[in-house]
């Protein structure tokens, strides 16, 4: 029986990610200016909705001792094992080098509020392995003395407005899939095949063919390359030694190209820029250019596009936002928390999609706004991070009835999983190619 694919209508809502000649030469606290700015107008009304009058609204260099108050401004994190350019001039000097570390926090670390003005250290209810540097917030508290701010309350900025998607008849999905990483040591193309082969309808019986029929968009987020196929020790190498080597980049990005082309032609695909893909470092990271897709890229602007990291589209009048997860991963090495969907959901919460950039997290040098910050009247609904260790979902909601679905989409090439996202409903379930389970909805 031959079924045919569900078509969607897509719009790139990524143009504030895309960087064309923008200046390096700018100093960073612009961006914490432009940050500050506009997040701490929100962080007003939310805060007097919060507390009244009860907490009013004080400037750092307003504050008076034993009177209670609230107080704005941007979060730094003093972390004694964050790594430092101190590092690697100890390397280049055959110093002692500190060992690299899965999180650099410590006992030591403490929080400091800062304004335009002038800054505050912080005690009391808030645990700085619990908040991250970069992060807008309001206080509410009282300064016990000189220097110091007891706090016993706090607030983020809150959810966004988001809109309400049309309703759809039937099951639609939007296929998440991250970390294909070609070109790994331990490489393994098959279930990456199988995946492709599923989407497809080569593989499996007439239900399967029907239910992969429903899946009308994919969007690959990030890693589609390894992190091995970055090897510094063949850049040390004689040339003579390795003029008769293709690198493993070019071996790996062929491989990727040749896969792809297989599925473009029967479903439209978006292929975000990772960490170790051969694109930009600083956040956002641009699109992947064409030549690294000969055989694909045939279908870009049609049926295949590659899009920045972030990235943000419509997708039948359902709004997405994502990262490659970088942002994710380098807020969990400078806390204590774990779990991606924790994490995610701080990161919406305080209005930001990457809060540690550019602190911990490079990104370009803006100076007369942030485009991370997740607007107060768009607002995504699914918000997701791609290479993250697991799979995890979770819907939150606020007292205003607004929700957004948080979505952790694992690493592909180690747990052989990908995440559908049903847009008749906003339900979730994995999709596991180690043996072709479709688990339950989350």
């Amino acid at each position: 029986m031959k079924t045919s694919r569900s078509s969607c209508k897509r719009v790139d809502c990524s143009d504030r990610f895309k960087c064309l000649n923008l200046p390096c030469e700018k100093q960073y606290a612009n961006i914490y200016f432009a940050r500050s700015a506009v997040l701490r107008e929100r962080l007003k009304s939310t805060a007097l909705s919060k507390w009244g009058s009860s907490y009013p609204i004080t400037e750092l260099a307003k504050l008076q001792i034993g009177v209670k108050s609230c107080i704005i401004g941007t979060l730094f994190k003093h972390a004694e094992l964050q790594p430092s350019i101190l590092k690697e001039v100890s390397e280049e000097h055959n110093l002692e080098v500190h060992p690299s570390r899965e999180k650099y926090i410590s006992e030591s670390d403490h929080l400091i509020l800062e304004d335009t003005l002038q800054r505050i250290s912080l005690t009391g209810d808030i645990n700085p392995q619990h908040f991250y540097t970069g992060t807008v917030i309001a206080l509410a508290g009282i300064q016990d003395k000189p220097g110091q701010f007891h706090v016993e309350d706090h607030a983020f900025v809150g959810f966004s407005d988001t809109s309400i998607p049309p309703s759809i008849d039937c099951d639609k999905y939007v296929l998440l899939v991250s970390g294909l990483e070609f070109g790994a040591k331990n490489e393994n193309i098959f279930p990456v095949q199988l995946m492709i082969d599923y989407i497809t309808g080569f593989t499996g019986n007439e239900v399967d063919h029907e239910f992969s029929a429903s899946i009308s968009h994919v969007i690959i987020a990030g890693n589609s390359l390894s992190r091995e196929t970055q090897d510094k020790n063949s850049q040390t190498k004689a040339k003579y030694l390795t003029y008769k080597e293709e690198a493993r980049t070019v071996v790996a990005a062929k491989t990727f190209d040749r896969l792809l082309a297989q599925l473009v032609p029967q479903i439209s695909v978006d292929v975000m820029s990772g960490k170790y893909d051969p694109s930009n470092y600083l956040l956002p990271q641009q699109p992947l250019n064409a030549c690294t897709l000969p055989k694909a890229g045939s279908y870009l602007g049609s049926s295949l596009h590659t899009v920045t990291n972030p990235y943000e589209c419509v997708i039948e009048g359902v709004r997405f936002l994502g990262t490659s997860g970088q942002n994710i991963d380098d807020i969990r090495q400078y806390g204590s928390i774990d779990d991606p969907i924790r994490l995610m959901e701080y990161s919406y919460k305080c209005g930001h999609i990457a809060p540690t950039a550019p602190d911990s997290l490079g990104c370009f040098p803006y100076y007369e706004t942030d485009p991370f910050i997740i607007p107060r009247e768009q607002g995504p609904n699914v918000y997701f991070a791609g290479n993250q260790p697991e799979y995890a979902c979770k819907t939150i909601t606020d007292d205003a009835d607004r929700s957004v679905v948080l979505v952790s989409v694992p690493t592909f090439h180690s747990t052989q999983t990908a995440v559908l996202v049903n847009l008749r409903n906003m339900k979730c379930e994995p999709l596991s190619f180690g043996g072709l389970y479709i688990g339950d909805p989350a």
